[in-house]
């Protein structure tokens, strides 16, 4: 698959990555880097402060093992690397404590999106740490952690070895081998297909669009064939705009599409010398409360020019107010 730049969060979330790791390995404070280009990404409070929450969790980390703990950052794990398949990742922090018989996986999300801390990615850091370092002999109880400063506190769940062996035995080994199998066909789902680059020549993808392509009317609609078609919805919209990135990309690369072409965006004005603006309408007899008007920024503008200790009490003085009723997944009932 051609390679796909990742977007401004995923920009802005790796920068937070490597100035975490800058600052545990020079044991400098992340808060001092506010307003700095780091990783080409101007830094905020609010990115400095997600690193320096990862850095105090990882020192928690440290404190709850009494620090007799190895730790490592950004390490890259492979779990298998063969001919056939490749399969591993890079973890943010191991911790590897043999006094305790434990070992910590930790890793940092700094976008919106809840993260489980019972994690898939998280276990497979974690038996990869195992395979590598030999420690099933050594290592009775694995904690993973989710440090995600969008969402409060810190998030951990524990497991024996034994579970995690288990996991591997009936959960990954027979993905993988379904994975590899050509006869197996793709399972797609919303948080798989989510970020894959192969939507456009994915067949999965293709037949989704064909079950809603060839559905009844809207108004002989079952509540059965709708809760289908809306579970699919999200996926063929996917889809679709994934085909449009794309056919927009070969066109201008030079690739003629029959029935297309490329059109500028809609231009919109702007002014080109504000200060020059204000003085050519004042003297044209407008008075300044009509050409400049002032509005109260937003709560969550305001927090971010706050510290967290100028927060407190900010929520007292706003509301939140349901625009109204939209449709959105049962997450009590299995997908």
């Amino acid at each position: 698959m051609p390679y796909v730049e990742g977007g401004d969060a995923a920009k802005m979330g790796t920068a937070i990555h490597a100035l975490a790791e800058h600052c545990y390995k020079t044991d400098s404070d992340p808060m001092t880097f506010i307003g700095k280009e780091f990783d080409r990404i101007t830094m905020t409070e609010e990115n400095c402060d997600f690193a320096k929450q990862y850095l105090d969790a990882i020192f928690n980390i440290y404190n709850e093992v009494e620090w007799a703990c190895e730790g490592e950052v950004e390490k890259f794990l492979p779990y298998q690397d063969t001919p056939a398949y490749k399969c591993g990742g890079t973890a943010d922090f191991i911790g590897i404590s043999t006094s305790w018989r434990k070992l910590i996986i930790a890793d940092l999300k700094t976008g919106r999106g809840y993260v489980d801390a019972e994690s898939e990615q998280l276990k497979l850091y974690a038996l990869a740490t195992m395979e590598s370092g030999g420690l099933y002999q050594d290592i009775d109880t694995i904690e993973l952690w989710i440090i995600q400063p969008h969402h409060g506190e810190v998030r951990k769940h524990t497991m024996t070895t034994q579970e995690l062996v288990d996991w591997e035995h009936y959960i990954l080994t027979p993905a993988i081998e379904n994975a590899l199998n050509p006869a197996f066909p793709p399972v797609p789902s919303d948080s798989a297909c989510q970020y894959c680059p192969a939507k456009t020549i994915c067949p999965a993808q293709a037949n989704m669009v064909e079950v809603v392509h060839s559905a009844p009317p809207v108004e002989v609609l079952t509540e059965e064939q709708i809760s289908v078609l809306l579970t699919k919805f999200d996926m063929v919209e996917d889809y679709i705009k994934a085909v449009r990135d794309h056919a927009l990309k070969r066109m201008e690369s030079g690739a003629v599409i029959d029935g297309w072409q490329l059109a500028p965006k809609r231009a919109l004005r702007s002014w080109t010398d504000e200060s020059g603006v204000v003085t050519h309408l004042l003297a044209r007899g407008l008075n300044i409360d009509q050409i400049v008007k002032q509005e109260l920024i937003t709560p969550a503008a305001a927090e971010k020019l706050l510290t967290k200790e100028q927060r407190l009490g900010l929520d007292e003085l706003t509301s939140r107010i349901s625009s109204g009723l939209t449709l959105a997944r049962d997450k009590g009932l299995s997908q």
